[in-house]
């Protein structure tokens, strides 16, 4: 490190979530392709979920988030 050296950082805001049931969702999900075994999907590590799925989780995780979301 020298005196010009600049971390980058992002602000982040983190919001109170609570567990959300996974079988309520398994029907709406597109990404579980398999709804009888839907966990297979996760066995091979990360992948993409996309934007539609990713709001519906979300909004089975947080139920009380602020009106006025911050983007990074």
């Amino acid at each position: 490190m020298n005196e010009g050296f600049t971390p980058y950082r992002r602000n982040v805001e983190f919001y109170k979530t609570e567990d959300a049931p996974i079988a309520p969702l398994i029907d709406k999900l597109s990404f579980i392709e398999n709804k009888k075994q839907w966990g297979y999907k996760f066995r091979f590590g990360l992948f993409e979920i996309g934007e539609e799925d990713y709001k519906l989780i979300e909004a089975e995780m947080i139920k009380d988030r602020p009106t006025k979301t911050t983007s990074i």
